[in-house]
Formats: structure tokens, sequence, C-alpha cells
């Protein structure tokens, strides 16, 4: 055997021991608060959801009149979300790498490419930038420098519980699923902090989806019956679950006393309302095609649907509000106080919240609309291989 391979092999196995005496000198507990929300800016979009509570929902008035202010286009087709923190926006661009560009103007600030087929989506933890490839799960520093990486981690998202696994950032910590099931990592370091466990003290295998107040909000992934679980971000372990509900996929929000969950079902689309403190259902609704993450604000659930249909429910009662056919074509939502914003094929559509009338359409040039978000008074609109930036005046 040569030396140069001697040496090589003695570095790995040197390095994996220092990784591995690192994890258990760490602290089993956080050094940070857990609960975001209320560090969360009006002026920033971490995540889509904006917030780890994922209520779509930015509490400032919004107006109807929008105009382009500037527009930008990328060498590939843009990735399916836009995050949005300290003046500028982050966006994966598919088989092409990950962008970031003042908010200002469109002008590229850095570009960084962790490797191939980087364009599963973004979200932010504190300075950090979390983004999922097909060669693994890399976390990057404030100007696109490589801070660490998990191999293996391959393909996951920060939507929704379906096929893939997901990921969700809150504050200095990385929620995920690795191979011994949920489990919370440093954001600084990538070291692990634990890894869930059920009453039984069997692995607790389930996809991080919302945190809100203290507690992580977890759906079970793939297909079939799974419960959603409520988890004690401190230790990992589970505080609460559901029976078992059946659906393709899931999609968590957590408004005040109310989880709710939405996603598609055999049977078309499904919206329950859990209590956050037991997870008992309160009220479940069917719809006649799959259900898209919800906008809460003002005792208010708007959700879209596969079909482009828009659907408003009594946050309380489960009561059926209002409803807009085909014609929305709605895709991605964003909700302020005053004005509900739709991204569809057309463009951005603003829409009353409590009747589901449009007030204004701003039509945009491409057809496939992937990122949306609100923040610093712009909408931010991912269209094919372009970003949008459309400035909002504020208004009644």
């Amino acid at each position: 055997m040569s030396l140069n391979r001697l040496s090589r092999r003695s570095l790995l196995a040197g390095g994996v021991g220092a990784l591995a005496g690192g994890q258990l000198l760490r602290p089993s507990t956080f050094r940070e608060s857990f609960d975001a929300d209320p560090s969360v800016s009006t002026d920033e979009w971490l995540l889509p959801g904006r917030s780890p509570a994922r209520r779509n929902h930015v509490p400032v008035t919004g107006g109807t009149e929008l105009s382009v202010a500037w527009d930008r286009s990328f060498d590939g087709g843009s990735g399916y979300r836009v995050v949005v923190a300290d003046g500028r926006a982050i966006v994966p661009v598919t088989d092409d790498a990950v962008y970031a560009v003042e908010v200002a103007d469109g002008s590229t600030a850095w570009r960084a490419r962790p490797r191939p087929e980087s364009g599963y989506g973004v979200a932010l933890g504190g300075e950090h930038i979390c983004c999922s490839t097909g060669d693994g799960f890399y976390v990057l520093g404030p100007s696109g420098n490589s801070k660490w990486w998990l191999p293996g981690y391959n393909y996951r998202t920060v939507e929704s519980a379906g096929f893939l696994s997901t990921f969700l950032p809150v504050g200095s910590t990385l929620f995920t699923v690795g191979r011994r099931g949920l489990e919370a990592r440093d954001m600084a370091s990538g070291l692990r902090h634990w890894v869930g466990a059920r009453p039984d003290g069997s692995r607790l295998t389930t996809n991080p989806l919302a945190f809100a107040d203290g507690t992580l909000y977890c759906a079970g992934g793939r297909y079939g019956k799974q419960p959603f679980v409520a988890v004690d971000p401190e230790d990992g372990s589970q505080q609460w679950a559901t029976a078992a509900f059946e659906y393709e996929n899931r999609q968590l929000a957590v408004d005040g006393d109310t989880l709710l969950a939405t996603g598609e079902t055999e049977a078309g689309g499904r919206i329950q309302a859990f209590a956050v403190d037991d997870g008992a259902l309160r009220w479940q609704r069917a719809t006649a095609t799959g259900l898209l993450g919800p906008t809460v604000a003002d005792g208010l659930v708007v959700c879209a649907s596969e079909g482009g249909r828009l659907h408003a429910f009594d946050r309380t009662s489960g009561e059926q509000r209002w409803t807009v056919g085909r014609q929305a074509a709605a895709d991605e939502l964003v909700r302020t106080d005053n004005h509900l914003y739709v991204h569809s094929p057309r463009g951005a559509e603003v829409r009353d919240p409590s009747t589901g009338e449009r007030r204004a359409l701003h039509e945009l040039e491409g057809t496939d609309p992937n990122g949306f978000a609100y923040a610093g008074g712009h909408l931010f609109a991912l269209r094919d291989d372009r970003l949008f930036a459309l400035e909002v005046v504020d208004g009644a």
C-alpha cells in the first residue's frame, strides 16, 4: 500500500472521528430561541409561506397598483421558489446555479454553484442559505460561500410532504429527515442535535412542515394514511399525533390555536383544522381537486386548487365563504391585510379577500408561474426563466 494512499485513508478516518466527537460534545439543547415568528421582518420572505408558520400573510396594507420595477432572465428554468432578505432575492436556477440579485435593480450580487441540478428551492435560516440538489443538501453563507454539505440528503423540498422528503429552517436550526428519522441540526456546522422519538421510544420518521409558538408540526411523507404530529423542538419527542388520514401531498399552516392541513386525496382535495394543544379534529371539508398551501388572515383561509380554482373557508367553522371557478387560473397566493395576490399564467392578479372578486390584473410575459413573494413593497414573480419585481403602491 502506498504512503499517499495510507495518508488519505488516515485523514478520512481522522475527519470522521472528529465529526463524531463534535456531535457527542455538542450540547443537546439549542442555543437560540426556536420561535422565529416575532423576528421575521415584514421586509423579508425567508421561505415559501414567509415564516415557519406558513400562513402566506404579510401584515401590511398592500395595494392594487402594480408596476414592473425591473426584470431579468437566467440561463435556465428558474427554480421553484424565491426568497428575499437583506435587500437581495435568492433564486435557484435549474441545472445552473443559485443567484443572489439586488432588489434595487436586479443586478447580480453573487452566483454560487454547489452542484448541478440546484433548482429544488431555497430557504433562509438566519444568515444561512439552504439549497437542495440531486447531489445532497448544501448550506451557503450570506455571500454564497459554501459552509457545509450533507451527502445523501438529495432532492429535498421546503414545500409539502409527498414524494420528496422535506426540510424546514427555523432560526439557527435545520429540521429535516435523515436515515434515522426526523432530526435537528445546527445551522452553522451541520452537526446533529437530536433524532426524534415517539412516546414508546421508536423512531419518529416524519417530515417537518411548520413551526409556531415553540412547536414543530410534521406530516408523514410518501403516500397512504399518515398522521399529523406535534414535536417538542428541544429534544425531538412526540407530543401528540392525530389519526391517520389519506393524503397524496400535505401542507401545513399554523394560525393561533389552529393547525390547518391541506392537500390531495384520491377523491380530490381536503382541508382540515386541528387544535394545536392536542391535535383534536375540529372540522374538515372536501373539494373536487387537490388544495395547495393556504393563506390565512382575519379568520379567513384561502386556498388555490390544482384545477386553478380559489376556495375561501371560515377558519373557525370551516364554512365555505366563497369560491371562484377555473377562470381564476390561480397558482400561488400571497395575502396582505387588505389584498389577495394571485400568481397565474396571465400574470399577477389582485383580488378582494372577502369576496374573491378581481380588482386588478397586471399581465406578465411567460406562462409558467413558479415562485411568488412579497417583500420590501415589491411582489417578486418567477416565470419561466425570468424574475419580475413589481412595485406595489400602498393603498386601502
